[in-house]
């Protein structure tokens, strides 16, 4: 019988003998004729009536009916065999015997090698003859009554012992709680299989068998098969050896530095506890983190824009003179600096924003009704790249008329002392890349830029002011020129001035 064994905690690795011979079955059709000839087996007449009933086996197929009480030299093998397995029936009370010997005859005791007699019980019974030797020639079968019939059905024969069981697949080193995974096969079909684990008494199991529950370490699985005739390989089972791996280490304790019960990587507020999680304003930074007030609300007109943050990191700084009454203003106003902006907020016109490693969306009023008014209007812009003040007038000569939103630039701290002494040509000082939906204007250091739904750049250099535009135009106000300047898309114009030369020493902006 062959063993396989499982290299510990590696893949699996197999030393078996060569297959064992799988059992030949004869197995009978309507109309049979005789003699029947299957692989070294044949069945004869010899002095027996032979026929065959088309169903009613004991598979429900086909089955063999011998109408004489002895049956000599039914079954005649080529080759010496050592197992000989058949199904039979016959009426309850009769004892059906039969006897196999190593010639082509069986003409006494003395040529008898193997010999069984069992009790009809009227359903089908396996019956089984074997040989130590491989010395089975012919079959002959014997009724007790000398009257009546009896049936065979699937004669097996092979010239090993059979069933032999093997275990072709098994899993690796498994790790608990995964159960192992082995599948077995048998040389007979159909077989059963019986599986112990680790010595236990052996009990009925699935193919393929999973096994679950072990403690980690070593463990062995033995397996044998139990063939269609009942017959077994008991005393020489199929082994694996295997190892089911200590379960792994629970995950640490995810982080949670506010202490609210809620993990840092899904806290919207991880610095302070808030275990309600509230996001009023529905911008993913939770209440409790909120510096600024909510960005949930319509932008007013010359008052208030809402600036969302698109990605990076972005600064805000509101007005010295924010009124006390500015709606749900906490700590910016008693924080005179730059103040992180997370999600989105509402921020008063004139704030400071800066863009310098971010980007943002601002909502601005884009006519003079109030915000609750159904004929106000919005107008959007993308920013980055910048520090700005936003600012806008309150009111237009009509309400219906179209208001702009200043973008005013404004210097990073130490970025104008670029310009003292004789600077490169073209060093930049600060600059605003803008996509605008709505009537936008960015003021910078010669120039004025005033664009409708248009993508463009403006830049402030030590010698002038260069508006690039991508999509749409931007027209130009320059203050020695009476007549506005018009750039399209694809185009670039540089307003020629002499900027920041003298700020040196300037305080840096951002507080």
């Amino acid at each position: 019988m062959r063993v396989a064994v499982l290299a510990l905690l590696l893949a699996v690795a197999w030393t078996a003998p060569a297959a064992a011979q799988s059992p030949t079955v004869i197995r009978f059709a309507p109309d049979q004729k005789t003699p029947v000839t299957v692989g070294d087996g044949t069945i004869e007449n010899g002095e027996c009536t032979l026929g065959t009933v088309a169903s009613g086996g004991w598979d429900n197929g086909p089955f063999l009916r011998l109408s004489d009480s002895e049956c000599p030299n039914l079954l005649r093998f080529a080759r010496e065999q050592a197992v000989v397995s058949l199904f039979v029936r016959a009426e309850r009370g009769v004892a059906i015997s039969m006897s196999l010997c190593g010639a082509y005859h069986c003409n006494g005791e003395g040529d008898v090698v193997a010999y069984a007699s069992i009790q009809a019980t009227g359903d089908w019974q396996p019956f089984v003859l074997a040989a130590p030797e491989h010395a089975l020639r012919v079959l002959t079968a014997y009724l007790s009554s000398e009257t009546g019939s009896f049936d065979v059905d699937d004669i097996s024969f092979a010239r090993e012992r059979h069933p032999d069981t093997s275990i072709p697949v098994a899993s690796g080193a498994v790790t608990s709680p995964t159960p192992a995974t082995f599948t077995f096969a048998s040389t007979s079909t159909p077989s059963t299989f019986m599986c112990s684990v680790d010595g236990a008494p052996y009990e009925r199991c699935r193919n393929p068998a999973s096994i679950a529950g072990l403690a980690p370490g070593r463990h062995t699985l033995a397996v044998y098969a139990v063939d269609a005739y009942g017959t077994t390989d008991v005393e020489s089972p199929a082994q694996v050896n295997f190892v089911v791996d200590p379960p792994a280490p629970p995950p640490p304790a995810a982080a949670d530095r506010d202490g609210d019960g809620v993990p840092d990587a899904t806290d919207n507020c991880p610095d302070v506890a808030n275990s309600d999680q509230a996001d009023g304003d529905s911008d993913r930074v939770g209440n409790a983190c909120d510096v600024l007030p909510p960005g949930n609300v319509p932008p007013q007109p010359g008052e208030t824009s809402v600036v969302q943050v698109l990605s990076g990191e972005v600064f805000v700084k509101l007005p010295t003179r924010t009124p006390l009454g500015f709606d749900r203003l906490g700590r910016p106003f008693q924080v005179g600096g730059f103040i992180p902006l997370k999600g989105q907020a509402s921020i008063p016109l004139g704030a400071t924003v800066d863009t310098t490693r971010g980007e943002v969306a601002i909502d601005s009023a884009a006519n003079s009704y109030a915000a609750a008014d159904r004929r106000a209007k919005r107008q959007r812009a993308h920013i980055r790249a910048a520090m700005f003040q936003l600012k806008q007038k309150r009111r237009a000569q009509a309400r219906s008329a179209t208001i702009a939103t200043d973008v005013s630039l404004l210097s990073p701290p130490g970025a104008e002392a670029r310009c003292v002494g004789a600077p490169p040509k073209g060093t930049i000082v600060r600059s605003v890349s803008m996509v605008v939906k709505g009537l936008y204007r960015t003021v910078g250091g010669a120039s004025t830029g005033t664009a409708r739904s248009a993508t463009f750049s403006t830049t402030d250099r030590c010698d002038g002011t260069l508006t690039q535009v991508g999509r749409g135009k931007v027209t130009l106000a320059v203050k020695s020129q009476k007549k506005p300047i018009v750039v399209k898309a694809g185009q670039a114009y540089l307003v020629k001035a002499k900027l920041f030369a003298a700020r040196k020493g300037r305080k840096p902006t951002r507080g």
